[in-house]
This record gives C-alpha cells, structure tokens and sequence, in this order.
C-alpha cells in the first residue's frame, strides 16, 4: 500500500480517542482513574509528553485519567480542524506542520499505522494489530485446522459488523447518533459501523486469555475489537477453529 500523505480528520479523531483510551487503562496500575508521574512512565513515547503539559495536573503531579484523555481528544480535533487550510476535512503532512509539538507525533504514528494493510472483509475494514507471529504460535499451540487465521479474521469482522444483537450495531442503534441518542435507518447504522471499524482494530486473544463468555481458544479463533463506539464494553468475536460458526458476545 502506497504510503498516504494525509488522514481524515475524524477518523483521526476517533482513533486517538480509543488510542488514549486504552493507553490509560494500561498505565492505571492501582485503577483509582488518577494517573501518578510514575505510571504515566507506562503510557507510549507519543503520549508522554501529553500527560506532562497537561493542564489539569493537581499538585502533587497527577492528573485525573478521564482529564488526560478529554484533554488530548478535544486538542486533537481542535488543532487538526484549525491546521486543515483547505478545508476538505483531511490533515496533509503539510498541514500536520502548524500542530504543536505534542500533538505532531500523535499525527506521524498514526499516519504511519494508517499506511499499513486494512484487513478487509466485504465492505468492512479494521486494522489488524494481532502481534507478530501470535496466530502461528496458537497453531502450535492447537493444531492447524479447518479454519485458518486469515479466513477467521474476515469472518470474525463481518461478524461484529452486522450481528444485530451483540456486535457493533447494537451500540450504533443506542449511542451512535450525534446527539447521543442512537440511530435508526439502517443505512445511517452501516455507515457509522463502518466507520468505527476503520478508525479501530481487531486482535487475535493471547493464547491464555480468557473471556467472559467462557469459550476457549482451543476450539476457536477469539478476536477482541476495540472501537470508540462501544465504551468500556469488551467486544469479542469466536471462529470455531473446525467449521468456521461464529458468535459475538460482549461484556462490560
């Protein structure tokens, strides 16, 4: 894939809102929402010099979690729309320039992931951020079967796309308006489906991760979805490893 010059905006936007996010969960160590100096030493390079020029450190150098990732989405959003010169609603390389220090390598990194392969199932699309050689040591792990990774992977994005019940349009059809109130017509549904799907990422589980719902990577490809449309919701999706069956199931 030829490298891009340029993002969408709210793609951008959306995707830096999961990203700090889960960041945040991760650093969080004690899980009191209030990130000390010391665990904002866990958050990524490009998120670091966020917490340090925040400006709603209280005074022993901390700063409230849901603070930080406010902050930096609204940042975000405000500085790409201000730097977006000819208002097509995209952020260039060009135009990325006029964001500041701490915003720019936000932009880079994700230009750059943007620049790798989406998975594509259909009209459907994530990116696919399983770790490198994960799916083979699973194989090792329980055998190659009928079903392999990358066929899972398109069933298991499919999957989450459409069931009505569990997936992504269920979240679409009670939060996903602007207002917050949720959508309605079916094609307006898609389209916001689609589009968290393609600002978010799906992963192949760790061999001994368990979810939930109980089922078991033995006897399946289990995918975890991280959008920023489904909230502190866990959102799964289970390929059975002989016939391909697949369910979605998530968990708050």
């Amino acid at each position: 894939m030829p490298k891009l010059t340029k993002v969408n905006i709210s793609e951008l936007v959306a995707a830096s809102k999961v990203y700090v996010a889960d960041q945040l969960k991760k650093a969080d160590v004690n899980k009191n929402q209030v990130l000390t100096r010391t665990e904002a030493r866990k958050l990524a390079t490009d998120l670091q010099d966020n917490f340090s020029g925040s400006q709603f450190k209280l005074p022993n150098g901390s700063v409230k979690a849901a603070d930080v990732a406010k902050e930096f989405v609204v940042m975000m959003e405000a500085w790409a729309r201000a730097s977006d010169k000819n208002g097509d609603g995209a952020l260039s390389t060009t135009e990325a320039k006029a964001l500041p220090k701490s915003l720019r390598d936000n932009y880079v990194n994700y230009l750059e992931a943007q620049s790798s392969q989406l998975t594509p199932a259909g009209k459907y699309q994530s990116k696919d951020t399983t770790p490198a050689g994960l799916a083979v040591a699973h194989e090792r792990a329980f055998g190659k079967q009928a079903v392999g990774y990358d066929k899972a992977l398109g069933i298991a994005l499919k999957a989450v796309a459409t069931e009505p019940d569990s997936g992504l349009p269920s979240f679409v059809k009670e939060f996903g308006g602007p207002d917050g109130n949720g959508l309605s017509d079916p094609k307006k549904v898609d389209a916001k489906v689609r589009a968290l799907l393609k600002a978010g990422s799906i992963s192949l589980v760790p061999i001994a991760e368990e979810i939930p719902s109980g089922e078991k990577n033995q006897d399946a490809w289990i995918f975890s979805v991280r959008t920023a449309g489904q909230g502190d919701h866990g959102l799964w999706a289970i390929v059975a490893r002989k016939t391909g069956d697949v369910s979605v199931t998530n968990f708050n």
